[in-house]
């Protein structure tokens, strides 16, 4: 049983290193970028990338529901609607690609911008 079990745990650690690393952060000289910082940000603080395009675009459906009243809490004599209306908006968001190469023995870093918000750093080959 031992034996099986240590199997299953060296297969578990052989299925994480083959898949993709994501970081949360990259560092650009003296500077840190963190996902969540802007388009802008990313560009002052480590320049043009090396590549970059856009891989595709998200569909934002927002739905809200406004207009429920409560009588009792408004002064209005006139009668107001029963229930409310619900109201949807949809956003169409291109998700750009920029790939970072920092240098010899770095790893290859990409870069995956929702709109202008960093959304993921990804690990790539090591150069």
């Amino acid at each position: 049983m031992r034996g099986f079990t240590t199997w299953i745990f060296m297969a578990v650690l052989a299925m994480a290193s083959i898949t993709t690393a994501t970081a949360d952060s990259m560092r650009c000289g003296r500077y840190l970028i963190n996902t969540g910082d802007s388009q802008s940000r990313v560009l002052q603080v480590c320049g043009d990338p090396q590549r970059a395009w856009q891989d595709g675009f998200l569909e934002q459906t927002v739905r809200r529901n406004e207009g429920y009243y409560d009588p009792s809490t408004l002064p209005q004599s006139y009668p107001l609607p029963q229930g409310g209306q619900e109201t949807e908006v949809r956003r169409v968001i291109p998700v750009y690609k920029w790939e970072y190469n920092l240098g010899r023995g770095t790893l290859l870093k990409t870069l995956v911008f929702h709109g202008d918000i960093l959304v993921r750093i990804i690990d790539g080959a090591r150069q």
